[in-house]
């Protein structure tokens, strides 16, 4: 029997955040050292199925613990930069287009630079926090994000219903509240989770590089793995797959669905 594409989709999701679940459930953070595991290969040592890193630190805990790190980087970041574009988007149709020459003009400029070239002066600029990084984030993402919520609003003005209610005296606010924040929502909802993937790219290649991406102190981020043990591929296999493997499900488990 032939599996759809949804299904698939669904069933690396399950397994992704399964495997993540359970081992937050089973382990500590992984902030610790003992060189007496280091090394230890998969389904040797009780209690380390994944075997474990050249530090002793096991490798499902660094997996779940990553992917933890991730998502409470990626989730806030991508609401933040859908809020600064609908800000900018919003502020020039209030402001009946005053303000809608300059924001254009600067989205024009940071669509033109590389996004991660953005986020990467963002993060030299500020102090390497957890902000600094949420912050280069918005930097890298909110002109596309701007842009495409500009176009659906002019489109809006455009639209004979908003024509029809102007003519019956309703105000900028109440075509606001009644009518442009409806019809954004399923955009919204779209630049959401379409945005998600290059997000969870950009925080695993800030800890790739050695930004640090850890929160409260939960261990390395899902790049930072990879870096460490990237020279001792041959002696723990495991430990460089197993954060690959979990960017690679992040991603393509936050993809949309074909209908």
């Amino acid at each position: 029997m032939k599996v759809s594409k949804f299904s698939f989709r669904n069933l690396i999701r399950i397994m992704l955040f399964g495997m993540f679940l359970i081992g937050i459930i089973l382990y500590k953070s992984p902030n610790y050292v003992d060189l007496r595991l280091a090394n230890a290969k998969p389904f040797m040592i009780e209690g380390h199925i994944f075997g474990c890193d050249r530090l002793g630190r096991d490798n499902w805990a660094l997996f779940s613990y990553g992917i933890f790190s991730t998502l409470f980087l990626c989730l806030p970041a991508r609401i933040l930069t859908l809020v600064f574009a609908a800000f900018f988007a919003f502020l020039g149709y209030m402001q009946n287009g005053r303000f809608r020459f300059l924001t254009d003009v600067i989205s024009s400029v940071f669509l033109a630079l590389p996004s991660l070239l953005v986020a990467l002066v963002v993060i030299a600029v500020l102090p390497p926090t957890q902000l600094a990084i949420m912050i280069a984030i918005v930097f890298s993402d909110w002109a596309m994000s701007y842009e495409t919520l500009q176009g659906k609003l002019t489109e809006l003005r455009r639209s004979p219903f908003i024509f029809a209610s102007q003519s019956l005296g309703a105000s900028s606010i109440h075509l606001f509240y009644f009518h442009f924040i409806p019809a954004l929502k399923s955009i919204l909802e779209f630049l959401f989770i379409t945005g998600i993937p290059s997000v969870i790219m950009t925080i695993a290649l800030f800890s790739y590089l050695g930004i640090d991406t850890d929160i409260f102190q939960l261990g390395p981020g899902l790049g930072e793995q990879i870096s460490f043990s990237k020279d001792y591929f041959d002696k723990t296999p495991v430990s460089v797959l197993l954060p690959i493997l979990g960017i690679i499900g992040l991603v393509y488990s936050f993809g949309r669905d074909e209908k």
